[in-house]
């Protein structure tokens, strides 16, 4: 009876093992596929971060480009627009400082010579008293017949006026400068940008 007692036990012990590595085999496994599915689920998660950051890196890239494409664009248009303004100072500066006397009475006098009358000539600049007053004896006859002469303020040159006032001529030396500036700055183009 002791042996059967024995050999129970001994079967029960066996049946307790085979079911214990059962259980921890079963365990075992259930813990790898879930070590398994995690490493995979890292691997995709870490292959999609680095998708999405060398996507972000690219955007960042060509936007980075762009920019400065754009900061390029900005700074050549500043640069000719500052060109342009300083050579159009330069000849208004040039063109007022050829305006002397002997110029203005001049272009009084072919306009005076082509016909002008019922006309005010406004003479502005440095000299205006002394040119209204040469002109003033040379163009006596003139004046006599609706022409008048006067100082203007504002400007360096002449503006001749209707008397009615409709219209005027601008001779001054800014409105010079400004007829010339687009021929100016197509040349200055041509030199400097192209």
């Amino acid at each position: 009876m002791e042996q059967q007692i024995q050999d129970l036990v001994d079967s029960i012990r066996k049946e307790g093992l085979d079911e214990a590595n059962r259980e921890r085999d079963r365990i075992i496994a259930q813990a790898k596929a879930e070590a398994d599915r995690i490493v995979k689920e890292a691997r995709e998660n870490a292959a999609k971060m680095i998708e999405d950051a060398t996507k972000e890196c690219e955007l960042r890239q060509q936007s980075t480009k762009a920019s400065l494409v754009q900061a390029s664009r900005d700074v050549a248009l500043s640069l000719k627009g500052e060109i342009n303004d300083q050579l159009a100072k330069i000849l208004s500066q040039q063109i007022a400082a050829s305006f002397d006397k002997e110029l203005v009475a001049k272009i009084v006098a072919a306009a005076v010579e082509a016909g002008l009358k019922d006309t005010i000539i406004e003479i502005s600049g440095q000299d205006a008293q002394s040119i209204v007053a040469s002109l003033s004896a040379s163009l006596a006859s003139k004046l006599k017949g609706g022409l008048s002469l006067k100082v203007g303020t504002g400007y360096d040159g002449a503006r001749l006026v209707s008397n009615d006032g409709s219209g005027y001529i601008d001779l001054s030396a800014e409105e010079m400068a400004g007829l010339l500036k687009p021929y100016l700055s197509d040349a200055v183009k041509a030199l400097v940008f192209d």
